[in-house]
């Protein structure tokens, strides 16, 4: 077995890891900008990077695991109003 078979199960288990730290510190940065000033406004702004970037709002959540390095706009519109 070659090494680069045999790092790319490690690799994306790597990624996955990443991924979730990655989504967590993006909730943590959040909740900093809804304590320290409102969520509303980075609510808007990111409804507008949403839109200028034509993302899928409602992605499936096994894709959400495998792929995104943030939570989906309507995963951090909800903990911004929580």
């Amino acid at each position: 077995m070659t090494k680069s078979k045999c790092s790319s199960p490690i690799s994306e288990i790597t990624g996955l890891i990443m991924n979730w730290f990655s989504r967590k510190f993006e909730y943590q940065a959040d909740d900093y900008a809804k304590n320290t000033y409102k969520g509303e406004p980075l609510i808007t702004s990111l409804k507008k990077l949403s839109k200028n970037s034509l993302s899928n709002l409602t992605p499936h959540p096994a894709y959400v695991f495998m792929h995104y390095s943030h939570p989906t706009l309507l995963e951090r519109i909800r903990n911004l109003r929580k």
